[in-house]
């Protein structure tokens, strides 16, 4: 299984699928694909991804309606939907039936890693395998890069939304960026990208956006990450 999770694309344009699953692919996830809401509903029955990118409009059952019966099988699966310029007013309504996020063509890639990032970290991250009927299984406690990615992506989401669009944003995407390189046992890197963090914590400290008890979390976190590069994991 991939370290950063198993994703299912879903859109009835084949460009926007392997644009999709190559980029994804290249980022270290798992990628599965669907080109109709009924193939992409039979996909999360047979085997729960960890997270789904919906298009909104396709034939057939189009998005909205995928989502909805998605919601009906698995209320915790996050599934962020895709949408085209003209369509964002409706992807915006998908929010209030469950929809966890949705990103507009064409792409802004580091936007949607950061998001797709964020819905995993919503979720607990990866899970082993399992067909919707089970019950879900908590994520791991021993893994400091996926603790580490949970932590960073909660404490940007509760910055003010000033903070959030500049420190908030780079810590999320440092904390993406170590936890691949980590995974992947390129400690020079991880370490690097671990310091990073930590100077952009430093900054936010000092403008009041991160303190007390968050601080602490985000500190144990990275000590973990740090243990984990020392201990070769």
């Amino acid at each position: 299984m991939s370290p950063l999770g198993r994703l299912l694309i879903v859109d009835d344009e084949e460009p926007v699928v392997e644009v999709l699953s190559d980029y994804f692919s290249g980022q270290g996830y798992q990628v599965g694909t669907a080109r109709n809401g009924a193939e992409a509903l039979a996909a999360v029955r047979r085997t729960r991804p960890d997270l789904v990118l919906l298009d909104v409009r396709m034939p057939g059952i189009d998005g909205v309606e995928v989502l909805r019966r998605i919601r009906a099988l698995d209320g915790a699966l996050p599934v962020i939907m895709v949408t085209a310029n003209e369509d964002v007013a409706l992807a915006r309504e998908t929010l209030k039936i469950g929809a966890f996020d949705y990103v507009a063509k064409p792409f802004d890639f580091a936007y949607l890693d950061r998001t797709v990032a964020a819905g995993l970290a919503r979720a607990g991250g990866p899970r082993p395998a399992e067909a919707i009927t089970e019950e879900p299984e908590a994520a791991p406690a021993d893994d400091p890069w996926r603790y580490l990615a949970r932590v960073v992506f909660r404490l940007a989401r509760s910055m003010p939304d000033g903070a959030r669009g500049s420190t908030g944003g780079r810590l999320e995407a440092a904390a993406l960026a170590a936890a691949r390189e980590g995974a992947a046992a390129r400690t020079t890197s991880a370490g690097e990208h671990l310091d990073e963090i930590e100077l952009l914590a430093d900054i936010a400290e000092d403008l009041g956006d991160l303190s007390g008890p968050d601080l602490a979390e985000l500190e144990a976190a990275i000590g973990a990450a740090r243990a984990a590069l020392a201990n070769g994991r």
